[in-house]
C-alpha cells in the first residue's frame, strides 16, 4: 500500500449546486476515514483548495475513487504518489499527580 495525495481545485465561486453535494461528501469522507481509506482531509476556502491523502495499491485505485465522490463533477485534481508523510497527531496530555 501507498499514500497519495489529491489535490483538488474546487469551483471558485460555490455553486448551489456544488454546495447541496456537501453533506454527501462529508458523509463518504467520513466513512472512508472510519475504514482508514483517507488519512487526512483538509480545506482551504479561501483559496478553493482541497487536499486528501489516501491510503491505495495505485494510482488508479486513487483516481478511481475520486471519481465516485458526490463533487467529482465540478473539480479538477492531480494525484501524486508521496516518498513518506509525516503528521503529529492529536494528544491528550497526560495527567500529573504531582
Amino acid at each position: 500500500m501507498y499514500e497519495f495525495m489529491i489535490d483538488i481545485n474546487l469551483p471558485v465561486p460555490f455553486t448551489d449546486d456544488f454546495l447541496s453535494l456537501v453533506p454527501k461528501q462529508r458523509a463518504l469522507v467520513n466513512r472512508l476515514m472510519n475504514e482508514g481509506t483517507i488519512s487526512s482531509y483538509a480545506l482551504s476556502i479561501e483559496s478553493g483548495k482541497l487536499w486528501i491523502t489516501v491510503i491505495a495499491e495505485t494510482e488508479a485505485d486513487v483516481k478511481e475513487l475520486t471519481g465516485s465522490f458526490p463533487i467529482a463533477g465540478h473539480i479538477l485534481y492531480k494525484v501524486n504518489k508521496l516518498t513518506f508523510h509525516n503528521s503529529i497527531n492529536f494528544k491528550v496530555p497526560e495527567f500529573s499527580l504531582n
